[in-house]
């Protein structure tokens, strides 16, 4: 049975913002799934485990009991290390897999592509994935190390107006953050879609959305308040064993090692919600097509294009 295609390339709503990116997952619920398990999964699975190793021994030594306050910093060694290390390769996997299934879904239509198409667009944007990442990370140290330097050397000089300056910091990441976190998400989607350089597809993500960016703020924040509520469904059981654990430690009935069963939990409730979170990526895109449309009308010009095509196609058959 042939779907109907969603057109991606439409301006849209807040409403329908939200019910396309509904509709979209569930039109193509098994192949969106299978990308995410067969190119994401490996990834995320593997940094599940890596998060599962850190938190039990994380567990295992707050349990067992400090001697010195100090001794805290002993959390943060090579297992942590991986983690993160394992966290960000998989949390780009997600993001480029999601993408890359929304770009073949617009350019071929539900239901005549395969996870192989998914995966060969995933392969060719590797390159500009990293370096898009690269690029992130190094204006993500700079601003956060001036940031801080400001604010550290405000607080030594005056310490009520250094506390001061950093509420007003965090009352305006409170406000710039949304917007910031969706070009930084979609600035990933500009580049695998229109082979832009880097710089070029940051340029496009502040064009679309110049004089939205209340709009994007409210739609980051509500999706991300939405996600945020499943995932924490599936945090939930692990939660609630991990606090079983320690009061079990604290009243002195528990092994301060943690057990198999923990980290097999922690895994599958990782794994899970990060699953989840790959929902806040299509949220993005519908937008940043939302906001294109209503900028440059690619799309209306594109189906102007294919009815002009399909006239001149039946013209040609008749003669």
């Amino acid at each position: 049975m042939n779907q109907e295609k969603i057109n991606l390339q439409q301006a849209r709503d807040f409403g329908e913002t939200f019910s396309v990116s509904v509709k979209l997952i569930r039109q193509n619920f098994k192949i969106f799934f299978q990308c995410l398990i067969l190119l994401a999964g490996p990834f995320i699975l593997m940094s599940s485990v890596a998060g599962a190793f850190y938190q039990s021994g994380a567990l295992s030594f707050t349990t067992s009991g400090m001697s010195n306050p100090m001794d805290i910093l002993q959390q943060f060694g090579w297992t942590y290390l991986i983690f993160i290390i394992a966290t960000i390769i998989a949390n780009l996997v997600m993001l480029g897999t999601v993408y890359s299934f929304m770009i073949t879904y617009q350019e071929k239509g539900p239901g005549n592509f395969t996870v192989n198409d998914v995966g060969q667009k995933l392969i060719q944007s590797i390159g500009n994935i990293l370096l898009i990442f690269i690029a992130i990370f190094f204006i993500s140290v700079i601003v956060i190390a001036i940031v801080v330097g400001i604010v550290m050397a405000i607080g030594i000089a005056v310490p009520a107006l250094g506390i001061l300056l950093g509420l007003l910091i965090l009352i305006g990441l409170l406000l710039v953050g949304p917007p910031i976190f969706w070009q930084f998400s979609v600035v990933y989607l500009v580049n695998m879609k229109e082979d832009k350089t880097v710089s070029e597809s940051f340029g496009k993500t502040r064009q679309v959305m110049k004089d939205n960016f209340w709009w994007t703020w409210v739609i980051v924040v509500c999706g991300s308040i939405a996600i945020g509520i499943m995932g924490f469904v599936f945090a939930l059981p692990q939660a609630i064993y991990q606090m079983v654990l320690m009061f079990s430690a604290m009243g002195g009935q528990g092994d301060s090692e943690v057990s198999i069963p923990f980290m097999i939990v922690a895994t599958i409730c990782t794994f899970c919600a990060t699953l989840i979170q790959s929902m806040i990526h299509i949220l993005n895109g519908i937008h940043y097509y939302s906001l294109d449309e209503q900028k440059h009308g690619q799309g209306l010009i594109e189906r102007i294009n294919e009815i002009g095509n399909t006239q001149n196609g039946n013209v040609e058959q008749q003669y």
